[in-house]
């Protein structure tokens, strides 16, 4: 998930960022029951705002393991599919495998880039995508190849951060690791680029919507606390995401940086908190329709 080392063009990062994920697939896996209940209040927010129908079909970017798969899946029925795709191959695999275990059966997983999706144009009814776009090196062309791959009147739904003072739980360890793990004089990378806040800015995303023609922009902000037993459990899952931007320091150094986290979050995590605060932006859009033929 780092996106604080490597190349500095937004598409090297977003490579890097990508094979980052996939890397750790089986770690992120390990944690779904968290991020489940982490989501939850975003993906009711989602499934509310993009008005899925029984028997749709829905196209799903970077889908991860499968967290909002199956919802999908269940809400649009047995005559309903839905094209759950990810960029990493051992993604594909643990979602395949986990809507396999949930008994749905009108799940197609793929691996596919969710930036170029490999799906005729007006084939879909919907497209989501929860906590991905971020991470897309052009979200602004994206959007318009979205919108080509929608039905008439289709609609898309993202989640997304907001501001990074709305978001300790990740911008916190973000800064220290990056302190940590940045070369002495080495450049940072370019603003704007790929990342978890690269989309934060309040109504920029709702911008790129109308821009690339959808209608009916709405968006909503939705606290979604992370919430952890202990301290010592949030710096889990942290290094379980986090540990790459400190990978190439020697190890005292990266204990010592692992440390300065554990220090900073301990506000965050435990029974007498309130969860590490963190805030999505939710948002839908509408295809227009196909206008009236004149007489």
């Amino acid at each position: 998930m780092s996106e604080a080392r490597g190349p500095h063009d937004p598409t090297g990062r977003k490579e890097r960022i990508s094979e980052g994920w996939d890397s750790i697939a089986e770690k992120w896996e390990s944690w779904a029951p968290v991020v489940n209940d982490w989501f939850a209040p975003a993906t009711a927010a989602l499934l509310e705002m993009v008005e899925l129908k029984t028997g749709e079909r829905i196209l799903e970017l970077a889908a991860g393991t499968g967290g909002l798969t199956v919802p999908l899946a269940r809400t649009v029925g047995p005559n309903g599919r839905v094209v759950a795709t990810d960029i990493g191959p051992n993604m594909v695999k643990l979602l395949a495998r986990n809507a396999r275990a949930a008994g749905v059966s009108n799940v197609l997983a793929r691996v596919m880039d969710g930036e170029n999706p490999d799906v005729p144009w007006a084939s879909m009814d919907v497209v989501v995508c929860r906590q991905g776009f971020m991470f897309f090196a052009d979200p602004a062309a994206a959007l318009i190849r979205l919108i080509r791959i929608l039905r008439p009147s289709g609609r898309v739904g993202l989640t997304v951060f907001s501001t990074p003072a709305r978001n300790g739980f990740m911008a916190v360890p973000l800064s220290i690791l990056s302190r940590w793990g940045k070369p002495e004089g080495a450049p940072g990378p370019s603003p704007g680029g790929p990342g978890p806040f690269s989309l934060s800015q309040p109504g920029r995303l709702e911008e790129m919507l109308v821009r690339a023609g959808f209608r009916d922009v709405k968006s909503r902000l939705v606290p979604s606390p992370l919430r952890m037993r202990t301290n010592e459990e949030l710096l889990r899952f942290h290094r379980d995401l986090l540990d790459d931007l400190v990978a190439d320091l020697p190890p005292e150094e990266q204990e010592r940086a692992w440390a300065a986290v554990a220090e900073a979050t301990r506000q965050f995590a435990g029974a007498g908190t309130a969860g590490a605060p963190c805030e999505l932006l939710v948002i839908s859009g509408h295809r227009p329709p196909v206008p009236a033929r004149t007489a």
